[in-house]
Order: C-alpha cells, then structure tokens, then sequence
C-alpha cells in the first residue's frame, strides 16, 4: 500500500473514533444531566436552553472532556496508522474545523470556546508529538 493511501485511510479513521467518542461522551451527558422536559433531538429546544444557561456544568464539561479525547484518541491513531506526524496533521484539522462547526451552530459558553477550539489541536497535535518508528501496521 503506497504512504499516501496509508496516511489517507489513517486519517479516516482517526476521524471515526474521534466521532464515535464525542458521541458517546454527548450521549452519557444527555442521560446524566439533562434540562427537565427538554428533547436531546429537537436542535431547537437544546438552542433555547444553552441560550439560558440551563444545562448543567457537569453535561457541559463531560462534552469537552470528550472532544479533548476525541482529539488524543484520534490523532494518535492517525499518527500510528499513517506512520507519519502529517496524518496527525491532517486529523487535527479536520477534527478541530468540525468542533469549531458544532461551537459555531449552537451558542456555547466562552470557556466551552476556549478549550474546543484552542484545547483541541493543542491536545491532538500533542498526542502525535512523539516520533513514529512503527513500521509493522
């Protein structure tokens, strides 16, 4: 398999875990600590309450706590697969303009802010900081 398809279908799946985990994380938060009466599938209603302020700290810092490791869970497996840190790379972009996708839809706290999109690839490109030297995948 040449590099390039290496690297291509390592980033695709660090991607996919990276997504599997942010969902998990969201859906653990949504059973844990919900608003009263809200419906987790009804975009409308969930807007209305982050522009309240209603949903709890805990919900909120457990769907940060899971993009920080959506980002080291996924970087590292792109860095490993892909053999190379621009796997990495790549993940880390892609995955930080898909959170700051989500913080931009919905109005999100400032601090919610400043660790998804600073936190993010700080964590993702600190997770592929050690050298690849893997060659067996």
């Amino acid at each position: 398999m040449s590099p390039l398809v290496r690297r291509v279908i390592a980033v695709i799946i660090g991607c996919a875990v990276a997504i599997g985990i942010v969902r998990l994380l969201e859906q653990l938060a949504h059973q844990v600590t919900m608003p009263a009466g809200l419906d987790p599938t009804n975009i409308g209603q969930v807007k209305l309450a982050l522009e309240r302020g209603e949903f709890p700290l805990a919900s909120l810092a457990l769907v940060l706590c899971g993009w920080l490791l959506a980002a080291y869970a996924g970087s590292r497996i792109a860095a490993r697969i892909g053999q190379a840190r621009i796997a990495s790379l790549a993940f880390t972009v892609i995955f930080t303009a898909v959170i700051i996708h989500d913080l931009t839809a919905l109005p999100h706290p400032t601090w919610m802010w400043i660790g998804g999109a600073l936190g993010v690839p700080l964590v993702a490109l600190g997770a592929a900081g050690e050298t690849i030297t893997v060659r067996g995948l």
